[in-house]
């Protein structure tokens, strides 16, 4: 969730990849982002991870997990459109408690600029609000997600989604 990230192979037993990405599609994740959060969570207990960075990704996760439950409850209060991701940021902002914790995931201000961890933290915001209600990314003639900009909210931009059955 940051921008200093590493990539590398682990080979896992079959059956155990297997229970991963049913676990991951009962969550509405991709198997990878179950499998990252439990590294992170493993790296956090061990506690030989800096303490700011530590502290970081325990507020990242925690404002992920909160912008999902609010994601589920607004599209069962039938809000969705193809902006709802903007109206999920909208809504969190409106919270001071959730406003509170997601400037402590992003260290600084909601409406800020250039924060170093608020564009990666948005992207994955945005992901996973989209899959917490099962939604598609709306695309162009080309197959292109289609994306929208704006000024004045915690998010530039913002992909548009289309429903996806859930």
């Amino acid at each position: 969730m940051t921008t200093e990230t590493e990539k590398f192979t682990v080979n896992v037993n079959k059956d155990a990849m297997n229970a991963v990405r049913a676990e991951a599609q009962d969550k509405g994740v991709e198997a990878s982002a179950l499998i990252q959060r439990a590294i992170h969570q493993f790296a956090i207990d061990t506690g030989r991870m800096d303490p700011a960075r530590s502290a970081m990704l325990k507020a990242q996760y925690e404002i992920i997990d909160e912008f999902v439950e609010l994601a589920k409850q607004l599209f069962g209060e039938g809000r969705f459109d193809e902006h709802f991701v903007l109206t999920v940021f909208k809504a969190a902002m409106g919270s001071p408690k959730l406003r509170a914790r997601y400037e402590r995931a992003i260290g600084g201000d909601a409406y800020g600029v250039k924060l170093p961890g608020k564009t990666p933290l948005n992207m994955y915001l945005g992901w996973y609000i989209k899959n917490a209600i099962g939604a598609e990314p709306k695309v162009d003639a080309n197959s292109q997600p289609v994306r929208a900009q704006v000024r004045g909210e915690p998010i530039q931009s913002y992909t548009l989604l289309r429903s996806g059955g859930r």
